[in-house]
């Protein structure tokens, strides 16, 4: 018996050690992985990411090894657009790999332009993100051709030869950050553009504006922008009245801060259009004034930037910040003066006459680096609907 009890007694310690060791494993697993790799992503600066052990216990993030021109690291994220989940630094205890996104705030030095301060930005796109992405939604629309007054106060008049689509617009994904309006020579009409609203067309671009997203009243207001080079391109940075579904055109108001001719590489220009008669009539009552800057710079070849100071009965127009064009309440040639008002803003590529002859090519470019807003003299507002 008592040699039947030794056995026993054996047999449950060979088990109990069986157990042990099988219990043990997936601790020195878990033991092995307690370290992880964290990635950290520049999320739009020079470099691309850099990678960190961890170990599940904790440990400090390295010191944000990235810079950004004209921009401050606010922290990192989860997401590239996400919110801040961890400053610089920061102690963390990941549980799995783990990637963070650089989150940067832009930092912009207030211009210096004659006659007026420079207050605060008030808003601004950057138009930063991946190649080939589509700019933002929540401050543009993309329009396809069409007349009526809500599409972008309508779109594709004067015979212009094109089709607006969205394709044509898209993110260049650069360190500076582009929107790049696209505009393709075609011999037949493509898939999904919408409408010609021309006798005939033959070429694909883009329009895209603020309209019913975000309204602008007062404050200096500037696009840095390379023009397209090419007879027939007809590229602008403008601005309707938000009014224009109530009282139609010119009646809202039009705000031409920049408008190129492709055959004039080395003329930039400026207009107001306004009613000459206080009545909802459209278009023998429309006139219009304009200022224009020659030989000074080609504006096909390198970025400018085109901003018009904005206060009430007032609106001063410049190239490169400076000053060459005015329009007020009492230089205008009628009583009627829409321009102390909320304006939404707009950007494209329209081919036409004012561009002058088409030169032959097959494709242009119209980039625009930013569109920014700040307060003038203490005037300025920005709505977002």
């Amino acid at each position: 018996m008592k040699s039947l009890a030794k056995r026993l007694t054996a047999r449950v310690a060979v088990v109990a050690l069986s157990l042990a060791a099988l219990t043990a494993q997936p601790l020195a697993a878990a033991s092995a992985a307690s370290t992880y790799a964290v990635t950290l992503d520049s999320n739009g600066a020079a470099s691309t990411v850099r990678t960190q052990a961890i170990p599940a216990s904790g440990k400090h993030l390295i010191a944000v090894p990235f810079n950004r021109d004209g921009y401050q690291f606010a922290g990192w994220a989860l997401s590239p657009a996400g919110s801040v989940r961890y400053a610089d630094k920061a102690l963390i205890k990941p549980k799995s790999k783990l990637k963070l996104f650089a989150i940067w705030n832009l930092v912009v030095a207030r211009p210096t332009i004659g006659l007026h301060t420079i207050g605060a930005l008030l808003w601004a796109d950057e138009f930063s993100g991946a190649a080939g992405s589509k700019i933002n939604t929540t401050n543009w629309t993309s329009r396809y051709c069409g007349q009526e007054a809500t599409n972008s106060g309508g779109a594709c008049w004067n015979n212009e030869p094109q089709w607006y689509t969205p394709a044509a617009v898209a993110l260049d994904g650069s360190a500076q950050g582009n929107a790049l309006i696209t505009t393709n020579h075609v011999l037949q009409a493509p898939t999904n553009a919408g409408q010609c609203l021309a006798s005939s067309c033959q070429f694909t671009s883009a329009r895209f504006d603020t309209q019913g997203k975000v309204s602008f009243q007062y404050g200096y207001i500037e696009a840095r922008i390379k023009m397209p080079a090419g007879g027939f391109n007809w590229p602008a940075f403008w601005a309707l009245g938000d009014s224009i579904s109530q009282v139609g055109w010119p009646n809202s108001g039009e705000i031409d801060i920049a408008e190129e001719g492709g055959n004039l590489p080395m003329r930039a220009s400026s207009a107001v259009h306004y009613s000459t008669v206080e009545q909802n009539t459209c278009c023998d009552n429309a006139t219009y004034d304009v200022g224009e800057v020659v030989n000074v710079a080609n504006y096909q070849t390198d970025y400018h930037t085109y901003g018009m100071a904005w206060t009430p009965g007032r609106m001063d127009f410049y190239v490169d910040r400076q000053l060459f064009f005015s329009s007020t309440r009492q230089s205008i040639r009628s009583t009627a003066w829409p321009f102390d008002s909320p304006f939404f803003l707009i950007l494209n590529n329209a081919t036409g006459g004012f561009g002058g002859d088409y030169t032959g090519w097959l494709q242009s470019q119209m980039s625009i680096d930013y569109v920014r807003a700040w307060q003038v003299d203490g005037q300025g507002s920005v709505v977002r609907h």
